[in-house]
């Protein structure tokens, strides 16, 4: 089917055609471009691998400027209730392999490994309820592991909304570190606060001198980080528990 598609939230205009995406290149297209053809030279799952694709593949330049990518079926998810219990554990593994195979490469430059940071489930492919593929990397870069983990960590399992119980939180939290392969003895939740903390700030620090429209979208940002990480700081022992248990 082609069309028009939904999903990251940096993402420019994007369309499906015959198998691909064509995405209008925006101010990252050439770092995007760069680093999915670097991921693939590296060993990073890339579609069309079967079954286990990780990241898209970059096929060059359409005749109108776009760039063309290898489309990746499957959806995008809010909710818990739309995943699998397993796709936790997976998703740790995915994100694990990326700064495995990219440590001490050029896409690491000065930072510890390439992080995506932005590996939300809104830039996840899921398909019956497992993650199949990081989308959208246009923000990607050098960074540290353990941040790139605590944002994935925090977006895929700890929400305020949507009347998850905690104690399912928790678990869900352990079973993404596990997945990842940390050590225990690593302050995962300290990091996820961290990141929380770093959203909250950053959008204090925009939404005072942008237009309306970015205001607003930086006030929404600020309301999000501010009650997942109260709902945290609520409930850190059962979150400890669960990590220490």
């Amino acid at each position: 089917m082609d069309g028009s598609l939904t999903g990251g939230r940096r993402s420019p205009s994007i369309e499906r055609r015959s198998g691909e995406v064509l995405r209008a290149r925006g101010a990252g297209a050439g770092d995007v471009a760069r680093t999915l053809t670097a991921l693939e030279r590296l060993g990073y799952p890339y579609a069309p691998t079967p079954l286990r694709p990780y990241a898209p593949r970059y096929l060059g330049r359409a005749s109108d400027g776009r760039d063309c990518l290898s489309y990746i079926e499957g959806v995008t998810t809010t909710h818990p209730s739309e995943r699998a219990e397993t796709s936790y554990a997976r998703g740790g593994a995915m994100l694990r392999r990326l700064h495995e195979v990219t440590h001490g490469t050029a896409l690491a430059g000065d930072g510890e490994c390439l992080t995506h940071r932005d590996p939300g489930p809104f830039n996840t492919v899921f398909r019956d309820g497992e993650p199949v593929a990081f989308i959208d990397w246009d923000t990607a870069g050098p960074g540290e592991a353990l941040s790139d983990l605590a944002y994935l960590a925090w977006t895929w399992r700890i929400q305020a909304i949507g009347n998850v119980p905690v104690p399912d939180q928790a678990r869900r939290l352990r079973q993404v570190r596990d997945g990842y392969g940390l050590e225990r003895d690593v302050d995962l939740l300290g990091a996820v606060l961290r990141q929380q903390s770093g959203i909250i700030e950053r959008s204090d620090s925009v939404r005072r001198t942008a237009d309306a429209r970015l205001a607003a979208l930086h006030a929404a940002a600020r309301d999000w980080a501010t009650a997942d990480r109260s709902l945290v700081l609520d409930n850190v022992a059962v979150f400890r528990e669960e990590l220490d248990g």
